[in-house]
């Protein structure tokens, strides 16, 4: 009978879990999710927006074009040749000769100070190569400095103008006078108008006779009558100097009116021909628009073909200055966008897994957004340098593409899942 009760008692205490392993898994799972609570507590899980940004300086480079088809036909600076503003970097084949042209441009002037047509010949000569875009201005511009020359060397006074003139004076003088009779008119009929309806009223009280009325009367409408009179002469005397001002107007000095038109016609042409050789510049030279260091894309040499519309040359500006950021954001969720949110930047040409993110904020958003197949608000961001978060220093290439991440919102995991209960809540206690 011991023996069977012994036998019992091992056989249970083999099947029975020991009290340790339960007390020590309970407080293990305690453990673990008091751990997940404190993880979820300071664990990032930030709201953020994505899109695609390109980082350059405020003064970005600057693409040259090519705006006619053709030939290249000189290449003045090599790739990575600092250029001034205005630098000729190169020119395309055409029937013009460069050097005549910059130096017409250069001698035309509005002084329009010679005067003879020797000096004419020096300073402007009728060999200039300058193509079939700019001949036939320059031959027009030549032929009315010819005329006006000519016009300088020839001039003559018209004494007719001289006597007009005396005229013209004596006529101001007389509108003058007569301006002051008809203030002297005007006086004397107010002063007949006032004793008119003085013996007016006395006739009205009987006190006067009716002769004596209507002698008074005859008075104030001989004074009315006067001053009509000498009204219509002052204004007949207005009229007669504007008609004399205008005939001199129309015969003035022949040498004057021959001059200035003359010298519009010059000042004309020569604004023609300086239109010309722009519109010449710009089809057939590449300029440098800003100072910076040259930098070329498809092309090796002179004598090759471009097309219209083809990126010839660009220039970087030596003086970089402050870095910003452009990013085009999709219209989800932009409500959120405010100034001086945080930025995350992945650059494509710094992986960011090796060279780390850079840091900046959002400076400002746009009012409305962009249209077309890609709609979405334009965002600036400030950036103060290129350090990454991996302590790097990035060399900047003026223009870097990348990836921006801007944290709209940043939030623990567990405030992330408390956001859904609270949603749940809202539902409910909204009452429409």
């Amino acid at each position: 009978m011991a023996n069977n009760i012994k036998k019992y008692r091992e056989e249970n205490s083999i099947q029975r879990e020991p009290g340790w392993i339960l007390r020590n898994g309970t407080i293990a799972t305690f453990v673990f999710f008091v751990l997940l609570i404190l993880l979820s507590l300071n664990f990032p899980f930030n709201e953020v927006i994505e899109g695609e940004v390109i980082v350059t300086s405020q003064n970005p480079p600057v693409q040259i074009r090519a705006k006619s088809e053709g030939k290249i036909l000189a290449l003045n600076f090599q790739p990575g040749d600092l250029v001034s503003e205005g630098d000729i970097l190169g020119e395309l084949e055409n029937a013009a000769k460069t050097t005549d042209i910059q130096y017409l441009k250069t001698n035309l002037n509005t002084n329009f100070n010679l005067r003879s047509i020797n000096e004419l010949d020096d300073v402007y000569p009728s060999n200039l190569k300058l193509g079939n875009d700019l001949q036939v201005y320059y031959n027009t511009f030549l032929n009315n400095y010819h005329l006006f020359i000519l016009d300088e060397t020839h001039n003559d006074l018209n004494i007719q103008d001289l006597l007009m003139k005396q005229e013209i004076t004596n006529q101001f003088n007389s509108i003058k006078s007569k301006k002051e009779e008809l203030s002297l008119a005007n006086r004397n009929l107010e002063v007949s108008a006032t004793n008119y309806n003085r013996f007016q009223r006395l006739f009205n009280k009987g006190v006067i006779s009716q002769v004596d009325l209507e002698k008074v009367e005859k008075d104030f409408l001989t004074e009315q009558r006067e001053l009509q009179l000498l009204t219509q002469q002052y204004y007949q005397l207005i009229l007669d100097n504007k008609v004399i001002q205008s005939k001199f107007q129309l015969t003035t000095n022949s040498y004057l009116k021959t001059k200035d038109y003359l010298e519009v016609n010059l000042l004309l042409s020569q604004q023609n021909l300086l239109n010309a050789i722009k519109k010449w510049e710009d089809t057939y030279l590449f300029k440098s628009p800003i100072n910076g260091r040259l930098s070329y894309f498809e092309i090796w040499g002179e004598y090759q073909n471009i097309e219209v519309g083809e990126p010839i040359f660009s220039v970087i500006p030596d003086n970089q200055q402050e870095l910003i950021g452009k990013c085009i954001i999709p219209i989800r969720n932009a409500g959120k966008l405010k100034k001086g949110l945080k930025v995350n930047l992945k650059l494509d040409n710094y992986p960011y897994q090796e060279w780390g993110i850079v840091r900046a904020k959002v400076g400002s958003v746009s009012q409305v957004p962009k249209g077309g197949d890609d709609p979405g608000y334009i965002v600036y961001l400030n950036m103060k340098d290129l350090k990454t978060s991996y302590g790097k220093e990035l060399e900047f290439h003026q223009e870097l593409n990348g990836t921006a991440e801007i944290l709209l919102q940043e939030v623990t995991l567990m405030e992330r899942i408390f956001f859904q209960f609270r949603n749940i809540w809202s539902n409910n206690d909204f009452d429409i």
